[in-house]
């Protein structure tokens, strides 16, 4: 920054011109931020950061004249360049100056180009104010701007400041308001909404009232039946601008439909209009626009056409339309049908059209064209984390659309992957990229709710009602303990609303099974470490190995051992106990309820916020239905069934203080508690922190529980509590930086037998061992994607002795963070 910040920023500002530095507004005398008003500014100053304008000086960095540059370097260097031909051939010559010509076009397209003073452009301002005032009831309001030259004699710089001058002056109100409606039609549909109006007596005059009302009486008469209705139809008028009591009466005119019939213009009356007729085209192309359809079926009222035999279930088609026989006319049935077709993912192109039959019938045309019946696609990536240290993986997916005629979407797909992991965490026998996993998943996704009762009712077609079934299975070799995870779940979503998500998953079953189970102490070498002090200490000539520490603790951590080291015998049988806990083959049907809200209205709305609650229960209903048990706990085909509860909270709050600026807020709470047949949660539902999307100042796993220090490389926690905030702000055109705070951490609350005093949460007076992370990071949007690396510093560190404040804030000990997407 201070590099920066001493750089000249007119590099590429005219002899005699002045680089424009700061906008100023004064409102009635008075300095006033109006975001709203300031965006009718023109010309506006090189965005900065911190006072610095970054994406100007990467402009800078840049060679405006980089053609006649490197043309004019050629020619004074003519034995430079021929040596260089005579190594690297021509070719590659060349492509050094087209290199050349590539990073200059890199600084100047992503960086800001100076803004230099034009004052045609400051008087335009003032007459985009001065309407933008106008429009919001000030039609009096005066406005003027004054420029300040000024000369940075260290910097060798010319530069301007604009300070624009409003005085508003006194708003015009509504007076009366009055309507001419030529259709007695219209008329009556508008009484009935007329409580309803944006324009009322007495409101500060505002031209966005205006436009909203238009919008909205346009809304209701064509979803009234009115389908040749526009809103040019609508006008406002007798709007005095010049009144001297600052009152101005309105009056509402809505004229009927205006038709050519042989040249000549006529007034045609409005009337409602029903549509008698719809037929749905379920194979159109292009290339056959021409051939006869040959398939022809009715249902329900609805015509079905198809080039070849008809593909789809007519009724599977009919729960995503919306318009229906006899009924009037609406905008909204026909977007609704739009959208829900196109929710299917059977069709590449939905087109709806509208003819009429006579002054009050419509007939309504649906055309599809579907997709390919069948895709396959394949990817490839990158591997790379804490765990496993460098990776490649392939994948291969296979589609079936419209399955069972009923536009059901079948996928299979298959993955693998090999990788080196990092130490300590396989057999250190290992050769390099000898670990490797593999996957299968099968699914099914329905358009409907699928269940024994019919639940229309309750979720009706409007809420986009979806049944996915999948089934599905994983191994694991050389990574842990060699994982083998079935998985089968029953997912049912709907959307009430374009706000809120609905997700019931009534079977969400996993079987988990170790397969490694003798190689435990090879992966948590640290809990292995605390065995050798403890045989070194006491039993010298015990033969300790990581093949017989289970062996050695059942040998000799017993009752007199007890009386000799209590510390030491609580810390073998802990981990002896930890042993058992993470070795534990599990079965895990549960069943989750999730619930999510958005405020958000479009992908360009940055101010908003999101909420999501989520509660799961597992094991209760197997638990009751089992007969078999092993040490008092109940199982299914021999694997223990996990009982437990668990509840996550996560709040997410968007703000846009400026058109280049987002500041996010991030809270989340989750609650894991085991009860009945379980003393604690299966490992692969516990908490852990730390990671690119969490505490980016902490590797995934590395830090918690409370202020234990553990040195485990698998940490975990039956509860979490992360709070998160950052501020993005753009840098150049492509590159966006942000600055980040991170706190949180996990604990015990399970009162499990291995925690320590310090892994438990026992009341507020624990938050004092959250850890708190800080740092920056930079975004590169590649417009479909954004790639992103943050640096992360342990700021507070709870587990440390006396002073835990900025004991290791540095880049020594920084994580560095690579993702893809922003981290909430």
């Amino acid at each position: 920054m201070f590099i920066f910040s001493a750089c000249k920023t007119t590099k590429y500002v005219p002899e005699g011109e002045y680089l424009l530095s700061k906008n100023e507004v004064s409102i009635d005398n008075k300095n006033k931020i109006d975001s709203e008003a300031k965006d009718y500014i023109i010309q506006r100053p090189n965005s900065s950061f911190l006072g610095i304008p970054f994406p100007l000086h990467f402009y800078n960095r840049g060679n405006i004249d980089y053609e006649n540059r490197h043309a004019e370097w050629v020619e004074k260097h003519p034995k430079t360049n021929s040596f260089l031909r005579a190594v690297f051939s021509q070719k590659q010559t060349v492509q050094m100056g087209e290199t050349y010509k590539s990073l200059n076009k890199w600084f100047l397209n992503g960086g800001q180009p100076p803004v230099v003073l034009d004052e045609r452009k400051s008087e335009l301002s003032t007459q985009k104010l001065k309407k933008y005032y106008f429009n919001n009831g000030y039609f009096n309001a005066e406005i003027n701007y004054d420029i300040t030259l000024d000369y940075d004699v260290l910097l060798n710089e010319e530069k301007a400041k604009i300070k624009y001058n409003i005085v508003k002056g006194k708003p015009f109100l509504l007076d009366s308001i009055r309507r001419i409606i030529d259709s007695e039609t219209l008329d009556s549909i508008y009484k009935i909404t007329k409580t309803n109006s944006l324009l009322k007596s007495g409101d500060i005059y505002r031209d966005v009232n205006f436009r909203k009302e238009a919008n909205r009486l346009t809304r209701i008469f064509r979803n009234s039946g009115i389908y040749h209705f526009n809103e040019n139809q609508i006008g406002f008028y007798d709007i005095d601008t010049l009144a001297t009591d600052n009152k101005t009466d309105v009056i509402l005119k809505i004229t009927d439909r205006l038709t050519e019939n042989e040249g000549v213009i006529e007034t045609k009356p409005l009337k409602v209009q029903k549509v008698t007729k719809i037929g749905i085209f379920t194979d159109y192309s292009y290339e056959r626009k021409n051939e006869a359809f040959k398939d022809t079926t009715e249902f329900k009222g609805f015509s079905f056409y198809s080039h070849d035999k008809l593909k789809y279930n007519p009724k599977a088609i009919l729960n995503a339309v919306f318009i229906e026989p006899g009924n009037i006319y609406k905008d909204s049935a026909r977007s609704l049908t739009r959208k829900h077709l196109k929710l299917l993912r059977n069709f590449k192109m939905v087109k709806i059209k509208y003819t009429e039959i006579n002054d009050e019938e419509l007939a309504a045309t649906i055309v599809l064209s579907p997709m390919k019946k069948y895709s396959v696609s394949t990817n490839t990536e990158i591997i790379h984390s804490n765990i496993k240290q460098l990776g490649f993986a392939g994948g291969f997916s296979f589609i079936n659309r419209n399955t069972f005629r009923n536009a059901e979407i079948f996928k299979l797909s298959f993955k693998g992957s090999i990788f080196d992991v990092a130490r300590n965490i396989g057999n250190p026998n290992d050769r390099p990229f000898s670990s490797w996993e593999l996957s299968a998943d099968a699914s099914i996704e329905v358009p409907r709710i699928v269940f024994p009762f019919n639940s229309y009712q309750i979720i009706n077609k409007r809420m986009a009602p979806k049944t996915l079934f999948s089934i599905g299975s994983s191994f694991q070799k050389n990574i842990g303990l060699d994982k083998q995870k079935f998985t089968a779940f029953v997912d049912y979503s709907w959307t009430p609303n374009k706000r809120t998500k609905h997700t019931i998953e009534p079977l969400n079953a996993q079987y988990v099974k170790n397969l490694n189970k003798d190689q435990y102490f090879y992966i948590y070498s640290s809990e292995y470490n605390d065995l050798v002090i403890i045989q070194q200490a006491y039993f010298p000539d015990y033969p300790l190995t990581e093949d017989n520490a289970l062996q050695f603790i059942n040998d000799e951590i017993d009752e007199d051992f007890q009386q000799t080291d209590p510390d030491a015998y609580q810390r073998a049988k802990n981990i002896e106990k930890r042993n058992e806990i993470i070795t534990t083959d599990f079965v895990i049907p549960s069943i989750t309820y999730a619930f999510t809200y958005s405020t958000q209205d479009n992908f360009k709305d940055k101010e908003y916020f999101f909420f999501r609650a989520k509660i799961a229960t597992s094991g209760n209903l197997l638990t009751a239905l089992s007969n078999t048990q092993i040490n008092g706990v109940k199982t299914f085909a021999d694997i223990p069934i996990a009982q437990y509860t668990k509840t996550d909270f996560e709040f997410i709050k968007y703000w846009n203080p400026t058109k280049s600026t987002v500041l996010v807020s991030r809270t989340f709470v989750g609650i894991a508690i085991p009860y009945g047949n379980s003393k604690d949660i299966p490992f692969t539902s516990s908490y852990f922190i730390g990671g690119s999307s969490d505490i980016r100042a902490y590797r995934t796993y590395e830090l918690g529980p409370g202020s234990n220090d553990s040195g485990l490389e698998y940490n975990v926690g039956s509860l979490k509590l992360i709070t998160n905030i950052e501020y993005r702000f753009g840098l150049t055109k492509s590159l966006n930086g942000a600055l980040f705070i991170d706190a949180g951490n996990i604990w015990d609350i399970t009162n499990s037998e291995i925690s320590e005093p310090g892994d438990k949460f026992t009341s507020l007076e624990s938050l004092k061992n959250s850890a708190i992370g800080s740092g920056f990071g930079l975004r590169y949007d590649f417009s479909f994607f954004v790639f992103r690396t943050d640096i992360g510093f342990k700021t507070y560190e709870p587990y440390l002795d006396g002073n835990r404040w900025f004991q290791n804030h540095n880049f020594k000990n920084a994580v560095i963070n690579i993702g893809i997407n922003y981290p909430f």
